[in-house]
């Protein structure tokens, strides 16, 4: 049978066509509204004017009054994308490649942007969201544009971000303006902190498990190149790539040596209904693996990192403490049968990796309600918050 969605352009095209001399005449707003359909689902506009207003049985000047408006959303969002990849470290080459454009367009693209209006707008009393749906940009790339060019610092101040200075980075609430809504959300606030403390702008992050992309915004926001990817990729994410990682096959899916690997993977057990949903059967989740599967794979990851990076590169690895608490109580918990920050430490050491610093950044226990807290203590349950990051240096 025909499939009608794959062929959708197709028919609506030539029925129009028929329409034109023969039969149920076409109205100037049904050629309209085709011509909308079809250029809304059109981005990369294969479709011209002309040729649609060839079919359509008008002039082109009627087609671009009719679609100019689609069009103009289109090209401001197919250049934020190559805005985005190029903050993002992307060369030329793969941008042309992602966008469909040739090298040269797309270095012009970025060589011509302008957002000179911004402040404008801003002392016009305007909100950054505003300013976003302006140029048509999504609100990370927008922050990133304004705050081009300060410190690190400076740029703490202007998102509002208290800086830490201590080991102990209490964020419980994620920053909306940064990443998606996504599994395991982490705040940005502690990306930034990361990123202040073990890298300069102009280095390169890897993000290897990339999930909502809070790393590669934050990234583009202090001014660091980075390279995404995960097994969910999607079109509103250009900059994550599909990647699965095994580590038998050796494969490493970039050519430039990190200065920090981000690694904040699914956690063990922890939302693993969540995560399926975004994997599939030929690859799934590895929070639905068993520990030993788990550790494992963490395992062989360090390695391959290991193998991969350079001496002066870093590892940044964020896990949670996951003990089997919900209905045993403290002293009867079995240390086998859980999976610490201890555990993590020895992984990466094993591996050959140095850990030089960690970090604690407690998952908040407002998650529990009062009955549930009420209960643990009733049964003397010990629950945990424990969120560890952990800096490694090769060794």
């Amino acid at each position: 049978p025909l499939d009608y969605e794959k062929n959708k352009v197709a028919l609506l095209l030539e029925s129009a066509e028929y329409n034109i001399s023969h039969g149920d005449r076409l109205s100037p707003g049904d050629k309209k509204r085709i011509a909308r359909d079809i250029a809304s689902t059109d981005p990369e506009c294969k479709w011209t004017e002309s040729a649609l207003a060839e079919k359509l049985g008008v002039i082109q000047q009627t087609v671009n009054t009719w679609i100019s408006d689609i069009r103009a959303r289109q090209k401001a969002s197919r250049n934020t994308i190559i805005i985005r990849l190029s903050r993002l470290g992307w060369s030329q080459e793969m941008i042309a490649e992602a966008v469909g454009l040739s090298r040269n367009r797309a270095s012009e693209i970025v060589g011509n942007t302008n957002f000179s209006e911004i402040d404008t707008l801003l002392s016009q009393g305007h909100d950054m969201d505003y300013i976003a749906r302006h140029y048509h940009m999504d609100l990370a790339l927008t922050w990133a544009i304004r705050l081009q060019g300060k410190t690190d610092q400076e740029k703490f101040k202007e998102l509002g971000w208290g800086l830490r200075t201590w080991d102990q980075w209490n964020f419980n609430e994620c920053d909306e303006r940064f990443g998606d809504d996504w599994p395991g959300r982490i705040p940005a606030q502690l990306v930034g902190h990361t990123l202040f403390y073990f890298t300069k702008p102009g280095d390169v992050t890897l993000d290897p498990m990339a999930g909502g992309g809070v790393a590669s915004d934050v990234c583009m926001l202090f001014e660091r190149k980075c390279q995404s990817f995960d097994i969910a990729t999607r079109d509103n994410r250009p900059e994550i790539q599909y990647h699965h990682w095994e580590s038998r096959d050796g494969g490493w899916p970039i050519a430039k040596k990190p200065d920090l690997i981000f690694f904040d993977p699914p956690y063990f057990s922890k939302k693993e209904k969540e995560y399926e949903k975004k994997a599939n059967e030929n690859t799934p989740s590895i929070s639905s693996y068993t520990k030993e599967e788990y550790e494992r794979f963490l395992e062989g990851f360090f390695l391959l990192a290991h193998k991969k990076s350079k001496e002066t590169t870093r590892m940044a690895f964020l896990n949670a403490d996951w003990r089997n608490f919900e209905s045993t109580p403290a002293s009867k918990e079995k240390p086998d049968k859980s999976i610490t920050t201890f555990d993590y430490h020895r992984l990466l050491s094993k591996a050959g990796w140095k850990v030089t610093h960690r970090i604690e950044c407690p998952l908040s226990s407002e998650r529990l309600s009062g009955n549930q807290v009420q209960r643990m203590q009733d049964k003397r349950i010990l629950g945990t918050v424990g969120r560890t990051l952990l800096i490694a240096r090769r060794s």
